[in-house]
């Protein structure tokens, strides 16, 4: 990167600032007190303090931000907070750490601290926060379909949970109409088989236990085995090809975004091709995964196939 007038620069062949980003991203990610890049990042950021320029130390955050996000994710989902609260005491934190290493702290250390500090005030705030019941909207499952006069429920029904105060109901509303969704795409004695391995025990959902007991409406009387995450219905990755398909791209597209790094969701290689996380391609496309418990799936299919209780 240029310091001073680009003009006196003798090099003349700096990298853009993405594929800076990009390095240093990956510089930290793999060792960062042993990366002259970060070293260099970090001495800059402290020269710009003395100058009373921000610039750099605002390179630095940009930076370090990434490593928050799937840590953020996991937090907010485990305990049931908002994400961009999370994410905001991440980024507050981090900076606190800046300006307390400003003297006597080596510039390989700097980074590490930051992203430590960050990640424990993450878990902090996830221990104590207020639990937040969900009103992500099932909707964007519907396939697109012709109006059916005869069904009983359609998963996109007048009610919208995001208007529903009232915690519990929204909680049942949410697993029944997921119910009455997989119905009606005929694979509802899949996941029937699903419940029937979690009431046997012979498997269970990935609801942590600190989310039964603290972040559901109606845990108290609701069999606490029996919650789990909409995502758990579904595989846990999928080939390329498919992810490329939901979110938008070619696949030629695809691996090419792979090779350079740019790939929007983490992928893992096997043997030739490369699997994608059902969970992050959800998280990505802003698919909620919602917590619904088995009674309410198969209330909500029951209802759909207009059979009484």
């Amino acid at each position: 990167m240029h310091v001073g007038n680009v003009k006196d620069c003798d090099i003349k062949r700096h990298p853009t600032y993405p594929n800076f980003r990009a390095e240093a991203i990956r510089s930290g990610v793999l060792s960062a007190p042993t990366s002259r890049l970060w070293e260099s990042l970090i001495a800059m950021g402290r020269l710009g303090d003395l100058a009373g320029d921000d610039t750099w130390r605002l390179v630095v955050l940009d930076c370090i931000v990434p490593c928050f996000r799937s840590l953020s994710v996991q937090v907010a989902r485990e305990f049931r907070v908002e994400l961009e609260e999370i994410r905001s005491a991440m980024v507050v934190t981090a900076l606190e750490v800046w300006a307390a290493t400003a003297s006597g702290v080596s510039p390989r250390l700097v980074r590490d601290r930051m992203v430590k500090a960050a990640f424990d005030v993450a878990f902090r705030r996830g221990r104590t926060g207020t639990p937040e019941y969900t009103t992500d909207r099932l909707d964007i499952f519907v396939p697109p379909e012709a109006p059916d006069a005869g069904r009983s429920l359609r998963a996109s029904s007048i009610i919208d949970v995001g208007q529903v105060r009232d915690a519990e109901v929204a909680e049942q509303i949410r697993g029944e109409r997921l119910g009455a969704l997989l119905h009606g795409l005929g694979c509802f004695e899949a996941v029937q088989g699903f419940h029937e391995e979690m009431r046997a025990g012979r498997r269970s959902g990935s609801i942590s236990p600190a989310v039964k007991t603290s972040g559901l409406a109606r845990s108290r009387f609701s069999n606490n085995n029996l919650y789990y995450y909409a995502s758990d219905l579904y595989p846990s990755f999928i080939g390329l090809r498919e992810a490329a398909h939901v979110i938008g791209l070619p696949e030629s597209t695809a691996y090419r975004l792979i090779q350079a790094g740019e790939f929007p969701v983490p992928v893992a290689r096997a043997g030739n091709s490369y699997k994608v996380s059902v969970r992050a391609l959800m998280h990505f496309t802003d698919i909620p995964d919602a917590i619904v418990h088995a009674d309410d799936i198969e209330n909500g299919a029951r209802h759909a196939r207009g059979a009484t209780r």
